[in-house]
């Protein structure tokens, strides 16, 4: 299995925003992440990309443990935040060549991956635009592009539909779908979007107050997350 956690728990004060999340995920699975508003969502790709410790439990990515080696999974980790942190002073070209680098490519093998990226995202009629003009939209496809220029194992994307216009939406559902970027790595997405969810996961977990109340590769052919969760919730075990 590309991820596999066991009873993680992540504490913020008083709240408890993961209460013993448990699963498994192997690859080419595009794994829909659901819940209501502050059901632990974030907090569960935060955990998994490293940027936020967990406070009990176990777990590995992509064969690292989550304790003690976030050095190595952030290697092999494609993390898209809700609010990618891009530098606004660099132009889209001068930021992703600077992204790569970060991230060990150099010369012929740079290039190519910057070809690739910029064509998977549509980014060619914005590379020498300052990331400052962009639309958040705009924004979001840079940060896609930054999280999938390693070429890494797994991919975790935190609302990669927020704040695009529908046709920017639409575009970035195709994008997650397709099996250029989904083939043999293993993708979770958080989204409120019902639509999103059947075009682009084929399994689905349901968060509740830090729980993970469903698990289903079932996903209904219609209706909103409020009436699957009914639907799982009341299901017989």
């Amino acid at each position: 299995m590309t991820i596999d956690v066991r009873n993680l728990v992540r504490r913020f004060g008083r709240t408890t925003a993961l209460d013993g999340a448990t699963f498994s995920a192997g690859e080419g699975e595009r794994i829909a992440v659901v819940g209501r508003n502050g059901a632990g969502k974030t907090t569960l790709l935060r955990v998994l990309a490293t940027f936020l410790p967990p406070d009990s439990g176990s777990g590995t990515v992509a064969g690292f443990d989550l304790f003690s080696r976030s050095n190595a999974i952030r290697a092999v980790v494609g993390y898209l935040p809700e609010n990618a942190p891009l530098d606004p002073d660099l132009r889209v070209a001068e930021y992703l060549r600077f992204r790569g680098r970060l991230r060990g490519l150099s010369g012929r093998h740079l290039r190519r991956r910057l070809h690739d990226v910029v064509a998977f995202c549509g980014l060619a009629p914005l590379l020498s635009e300052p990331i400052a003009a962009l639309s958040c939209g705009q924004r979001h496809a840079v940060g896609l592009a930054d999280a999938i220029l390693h070429e890494p194992d797994v991919l975790l994307f935190d609302d990669p539909l927020a704040a695009s216009d529908p046709v920017q939406a639409r575009r970035i559902a195709t994008m997650i779908a397709a099996p250029e970027l989904s083939d043999g790595r293993t993708v979770l997405f958080s989204t409120h979007d019902a639509a999103f969810v059947r075009e682009a996961a084929t399994r689905v977990l349901f968060l509740d107050r830090g729980r993970i109340v469903a698990d289903t590769t079932d996903i209904p052919p219609d209706g909103s997350l409020a009436d699957w969760f009914s639907r799982w919730t009341s299901a017989p075990t």
